[in-house]
């Protein structure tokens, strides 16, 4: 039970490091970006060995607006078979909504088309 609490603990980091990547992203700050996208793989780690990432992943969904934070945690629930056909539908607004900038929605349609051309695997 303890590994949840700390999973759930991770939430907010998680949300605020897809904030700050889409910052880092729009004004071309690679390093900043980097540094976020690498705490989110390490939030990513232990989520793929918690039984209750599923949890995780839909609290993620429900409390972000965050276009590389909503885009994350959908490719992370893609590669971990967690509610995929949720996530793959979110991509999909994503990649549709206008209000987001240019450069998310294309990295969305290229996670998508990467996935569907199986570049990109399940890790379960």
């Amino acid at each position: 039970m303890a590994r949840k609490k700390k999973l759930m603990d991770y939430l907010n980091e998680f949300i605020e490091c897809g904030t700050i990547q889409d910052t880092a992203t729009l004004n071309g700050d690679y390093k900043a970006n980097n540094k976020a996208y690498k705490k989110t793989e390490k939030i990513f780690s232990l989520a793929k060995d918690n039984y209750d990432s599923e949890e995780f992943y839909l609290a993620i969904l429900a409390t972000t607006v965050s276009a590389s934070a909503l885009t994350t945690c959908c490719a992370h629930m893609m590669k971990l078979k967690v509610q995929s056909d949720v996530a793959r539908k979110k991509l999909e607004e994503i990649q549709k909504n206008k209000e987001y900038h240019p450069i998310f929605r294309s990295n969305v349609k290229l996670f998508l088309q990467e996935w569907d051309k199986g570049n990109i695997k399940p890790i379960v």
